[in-house]
């Protein structure tokens, strides 16, 4: 059985796909909350021994680090406070901290790994070498993109997407013909935006997944050059409160 590290777990939506797909998942959650519902919704699985979920921070070192808790939405608590301020933070608790070194020799080297850890993805995709990393990769994009892009592209990783987190779509697919329209029959219709959208085969809640692994997320993969010059055309337009994942293989 393959595994997936799940490093940001927030509600354990990613979490069941994974399992259901038939992975063995270890998740990685900092808010004790979190990983106290997702034990009692999925003691089967970690009775079995398919899941294993670490109540940790990913971080540089092995210390104690502080995580801001933020109000509108819990998945957007960081060890960052500065990112949480202007959310209605709840307040901070100290959680333990553990490097993504320390997860691979305990648990091997996955055959995926999804990041998602509210602005500290660096200190994972950082810390994997040519060496040490796993088949596929995903991780959100931030203001440090091109370096962390360049980073994984040394260590081997050579085919790229860019994954638009509000509608699960390839860049090249995100203002589709087909989903304009559907979306214009369901304001029609008098209906909220969706909340769900199928991809992959599956349905997945925006805001709340990730979306298909990689191997099954929209679109085709392209080069190290092409990628960037597409994030770079992206990055030039206005969006507002859109969000992208980088998918690497």
């Amino acid at each position: 059985m393959k595994t997936i590290f799940d490093f940001g777990m927030y509600d354990a939506s990613d979490t069941i796909y994974y399992l259901q797909e038939g992975f063995k998942v270890v998740a990685v959650e900092a808010n004790p909350a979190l990983v106290d519902r997702a034990r009692s919704v999925l003691g089967a699985y970690l009775k079995s021994g398919q899941l294993e979920i670490v109540n940790a921070a990913i971080s540089s070192n092995n210390e104690k680090v502080e995580l801001t808790v933020c109000g509108d939405d819990l998945g957007s608590s960081s060890i960052y406070q500065d990112s949480v301020s202007s959310r209605t933070p709840l307040g901070k608790f100290a959680v333990s901290g553990i490097t993504t070194l320390e997860i691979f020799q305990r648990f091997g080297v996955p055959f995926y790994l999804k990041v998602d850890l509210e602005g500290a993805d660096r200190l994972c995709v950082e810390s994997l070498t040519a060496a040490v990393k796993p088949d596929y990769l995903s991780f959100e994009i931030g203001d440090d993109f091109e370096s962390l892009l360049t980073h994984v592209a040394s260590i081997g990783f050579s085919k790229f997407k860019i994954i638009n987190q509000c509608n699960l779509r390839e860049l090249s697919n995100q203002d589709s013909l087909r989903d304009r329209l559907a979306l214009k029959i369901v304001r029609i219709l008098g209906f909220a935006e969706p909340r769900y959208v199928r991809r992959g085969g599956q349905y997945f809640k925006l805001g709340h997944s990730s979306g298909p692994v990689p191997w099954k997320s929209d679109g085709g993969w392209c080069s190290h050059s092409q990628v960037l010059k597409k994030w770079k055309s992206e990055s030039a337009t206005n969006r507002g409160n859109v969000w992208y994942d980088l998918h690497a293989v």
